[in-house]
């Protein structure tokens, strides 16, 4: 088929139409990759903004419960006394009892000032988020029927000061000697052992 200048003006305005749907079909295309991709983005920035929330309210909520378990444990020490003065006369009344419930013939005592936890028993520092760790040294000499009397004694201490007293109570050092008698017949119910130890007495006060 052959075609003429005629037929060609005819169908200018055909293949112009043609074309020019062509190119709109292109944009169109184009325009739709381009709002795919677009959403695309947003849909993966908008789950990474949702992540980073969710990441954020976990951490929120770990810290919150961080903070009432500490707040708790502190109204607990408040509680205690373990937190603020020293309770001296409490530590001497809870001595005597036991003392009295042990029938021990012999215990004298005296303690040192206050001072700061020495660094063998607390290694780096005694400073503890805000908080001093604070220590009185008690020197004790007792007299024993036996050795087990003086882990009793300590055991019931120990008891002593975990539901009245409010201090906690670490044994430094302990020596045990024998005690003389005059003859294996007058020891009867008599002390046979003398035992000297060092106990630190150790509590918190908030730091200046």
């Amino acid at each position: 088929m052959t075609l003429d200048a005629k037929d060609l003006k005819r169908l200018q305005w055909a293949i112009a139409f043609l074309i020019a749907m062509s190119l709109v079909g292109g944009g169109a295309v184009w325009t739709t990759e381009q709002m795919k991709k677009s959403g695309n983005k947003a849909l993966l920035e908008a789950t990474a903004a949702r992540k980073d929330i969710q990441v954020k309210l976990t951490r929120a909520r770990d810290e919150q419960q961080e903070l009432t378990e500490k707040l708790n444990r502190f109204k607990e020490l408040k509680a205690r006394g373990l937190i603020g003065p020293e309770r001296r006369l409490d530590w001497v009344e809870a001595i005597a009892r036991i003392k009295a419930a042990r029938h021990i013939s012999r215990l004298d005592y005296e303690f040192a000032p206050q001072r700061h936890v020495d660094a063998s028993i607390l290694p780096g520092s005694a400073a503890a988020g805000g908080f001093e760790f604070m220590s009185s040294q008690m020197r004790m000499q007792i007299h024993l029927l036996h050795e087990g009397e003086l882990l009793a004694f300590l055991s019931d201490l120990r008891t002593d000061l975990r539901n009245n007293v409010q201090a906690l109570v670490s044994v430094r050092a302990c020596t045990i000697e024998r005690l003389p008698t005059p003859n294996s017949a007058a020891r009867g119910g008599r002390a046979q052992l003398k035992a000297e130890c060092t106990l630190e007495w150790i509590t918190l006060k908030e730091g200046k």
